[in-house]
């Protein structure tokens, strides 16, 4: 599937903008230079670039997702790796979270916290905007 609105020239990243822990977290990278190499997409709000990009809604809330340039797609820590990767200031953190021995623990932790924050967030009805 062609995604008309990516830049093909670099990544693009889905993050839940509705979740005020996730839209603070990415404000705080989308300031740190090499920031501007990633094509940031708020999954709560742009459901267009969700379709051409084949991402469904939910997925998309549920877990960071990141599509790299050559079309790959990276889900959860992977997401974050990608992230750290382009912003010189969390290169380190990325080489040391993806340690072979260290990345599948704290690709559980992570899954987990997400499992929590999205139950969390949706017990008495899941307070994401609504589809336009």
């Amino acid at each position: 599937m062609t995604d008309r609105h990516a830049d093909t020239n670099r990544p693009t990243v889905f993050f839940d903008g509705s979740c005020p822990l996730c839209a603070r977290e990415i404000r705080h990278y989308r300031r740190l230079p090499g920031a501007e190499s990633i094509r940031w997409v708020d999954a709560s709000r742009d459901v267009t670039s969700l379709a051409a990009a084949g991402l469904d809604r939910e997925s998309a809330m549920r877990r960071l997702h990141a599509r790299q340039a050559s079309g790959d797609w990276a889900v959860g820590l992977g997401a974050f790796l990608l992230i750290w990767r382009h912003l010189p200031r969390y290169r380190w953190l990325g080489r040391v979270l993806g340690w072979r021995l260290l990345r599948p623990l704290v690709a559980r932790l992570y899954d987990a916290f997400a499992d929590w924050r999205y139950r969390r967030r949706c017990k008495r009805g899941c307070s994401m905007p609504r589809e336009s």
